[in-house]
């Protein structure tokens, strides 16, 4: 992950949690509403190139693990639902092939690292 995240990572999260806090009832157990919170970040991660998703994921994180001792519930929808969107990403691209340019691959190994990341934040008990 990068250690400098860039302003424009910050606002695809804030927009993403702004959009999740328009469909989904986020006061409701998390698990009825992540359904819907994936598909809402997918929006804002899907189009990004490798840099930029594994910035935009740390972004994810830092609001995960800020958010936790305040509201768990809204920090847990919100690291299971970018856990399921990059699974998504990663279940969408497929294997690595010797044919691949070198950017699907970096691509792909972002949404790996990425995902391996949010699967580590912390969310408190």
């Amino acid at each position: 992950m990068y250690i400098e995240i860039s302003e424009a990572s910050y606002e695809r999260v804030m927009k993403a949690v702004e959009d999740i806090n328009m469909c989904c009832v986020t006061e409701d157990d998390y698990n009825d509403w992540e359904d819907i919170a994936s598909s809402s970040i997918a929006a804002f991660i899907d189009d990004l190139n490798d840099e930029q998703l594994e910035m935009t994921c740390g972004a994810f994180i830092e609001y995960i693990e800020d958010t936790a001792e305040s509201d768990r519930n809204m920090a847990m929808g919100v690291k299971t639902a970018l856990e399921r969107a990059l699974k998504e990403m990663l279940d969408n691209a497929g294997v690595i092939s010797e044919d691949d340019d070198e950017e699907r691959v970096f691509l792909i190994n972002a949404m790996k690292n990425s995902l391996k990341a949010v699967e580590k934040a912390e969310v408190g008990e």
